[in-house]
């Protein structure tokens, strides 16, 4: 568990040198709340990528934005997925329009930016309009992404109507967001490369083995991360992150039953490194 008082604990070098101190090279993903809010944020980023690369989840709220995309190297970050949340932005005046001058920034910059839009259903009269209006202000790489969550008594993605499903696919989702529209979030029993070179970290350092599983690896910033020696097979009947899922398994998720809204799993990675020993 962290509380409030672990985001800033440690100092910009302390953090970047445990992660020096492993001798590998990460792709650190900084998702929120929001990462450029994370104190001295731009020079963490900074000394971070001397020797790793990074990649954020950000909705361009901070004043900041600009001070990063100045100061750190564009070739050191893989990507950022830049969320516009249009009925927030619709409340602050010229609020969409400080977003794209923002956005359009980090582009003109080199930056592998994407505007990520939400299809929160009571964006669905507007969607197609803000789309083509962010296209012909120059946006070169849009995403859409599935609601996921409880609105007006309706769970999605489970509960979008037929000819809602229809407008999304037609406005042209990926194929991990095909996936989430489907339901096909399960890995249980794939092999799968969390907890051995893909983990999940809080603000405290404490790593475990992915968004859906709470096995310990240690904490990065007090020195005592260590990960599994090998890929094992996912025991988990729902993946909570559908993204990690795909990207640590290599493979596609299946459809999981309605009535299964999470199943995380927790036991001794021990006992579990010893059985993946035997099966060798």
């Amino acid at each position: 568990m962290t509380s409030d008082s672990d985001c800033g604990k440690y100092g910009s070098e302390h953090i970047a040198r445990r992660f020096d101190e492993t001798g590998k090279v990460w792709h650190i993903y900084m998702t929120g709340g929001e990462p450029l809010l994370y104190p001295n944020f731009v020079s963490l980023a900074e000394l971070l990528t001397r020797g790793h690369y990074i990649s954020l989840s950000t909705n361009l709220s901070t004043a900041n934005a600009f001070e990063f995309a100045d100061n750190i190297k564009s070739g050191r970050v893989i990507f950022i997925m830049a969320n516009i949340h249009v009925l927030e932005r619709d409340k602050i005046k010229d609020g969409i329009k400080e977003y794209l001058r923002k956005f359009l920034y980090f582009q003109d910059r080199g930056f592998n930016i994407k505007l990520v839009y939400v299809a929160y259903p009571p964006l669905f009269g507007r969607m197609e309009r803000d789309i083509e209006l962010f296209r012909k202000e120059g946006v070169r790489q849009i995403e859409v992404k599935v609601f996921q969550g409880k609105l007006e008594g309706r769970r999605f993605p489970r509960d979008y109507y037929e000819q809602e499903r229809d407008f999304l696919i037609k406005l042209g989702l990926n194929d991990d967001e095909r996936q989430v529209l489907d339901s096909r979030a399960s890995f249980l029993g794939k092999k799968c490369s969390a907890g051995h070179i893909g983990f999940s970290m809080d603000p405290s350092g404490r790593i475990t083995r992915c968004n859906t599983l709470d096995e310990e690896y240690g904490n990065m910033f007090e020195g005592t991360f260590r990960p599994g020696f090998s890929p094992r097979r996912c025991p988990a009947k729902k993946c909570v992150c559908l993204y990690q899922g795909t990207s640590l398994t290599n493979t596609v998720g299946v459809r999981v039953p309605s009535r299964i809204i999470a199943q995380p799993v927790k036991f001794s990675i021990a006992f579990a490194e010893a059985l993946c020993r035997l099966r060798k």
